[in-house]
């Protein structure tokens, strides 16, 4: 019972996140959109817990894991920031040492893993190559003891995890 109640909640939270996404995006209020948009965000939020394991309800709910997003978020920006600037760097320069690295992981679940890899591939200069239980990751200058992926892993399992 306690676990029908639970897959519940969750399935009414998702179609609410969807629907208020929904009425958002389209920024329209008219009768029609609305309708439009509530059927459809039903049959998602339907099809979603019926076929898969979506639980980014309980992500979106928890003022923790929201907080610890908010601070993910703002340390990638600061990651990209340095990595723009050592890029221009490079660039300017000319000192490039470009090589693929092995970026172990230690994220249990694949959402980590590939939280990782795109964060990982979004900062410039850098681009995850494969994903695995291990990462491999193009580095277009790699000194060696660079920690490629350590705040990205540090932060990523308060949100994630």
């Amino acid at each position: 019972m306690r676990s029908f109640l639970r897959q519940s909640l969750r399935q009414i939270g998702t179609f609410i996140v969807l629907y208020v996404a929904w009425i958002l995006f389209t920024y329209s209020l008219d009768v029609q959109e609305l309708v439009f948009g509530f059927v459809v965000s039903l049959f998602v939020s339907v099809f979603i817990h019926k076929y898969t394991e979506f639980k980014i309800v309980d992500h979106i709910f928890n003022p923790f894991k929201i907080v610890n997003l908010v601070v993910y978020v703002i340390v990638s920006i600061i990651v990209e920031i340095k990595s723009h600037l050592s890029v221009s760097k490079a660039i300017i320069t000319g000192n490039i040492h470009p090589a693929i690295v092995k970026v172990s992981s230690n994220f249990n679940s694949d959402l980590g893993r590939v939280l990782l890899a795109n964060s990982i591939t979004l900062t410039p200069g850098t681009v995850s190559v494969s994903i695995g239980k291990s990462l491999y990751v193009h580095c277009l200058s790699y000194e060696k003891g660079d920690k490629i992926n350590y705040l990205f892993t540090k932060y990523g399992h308060r949100v994630v995890d």
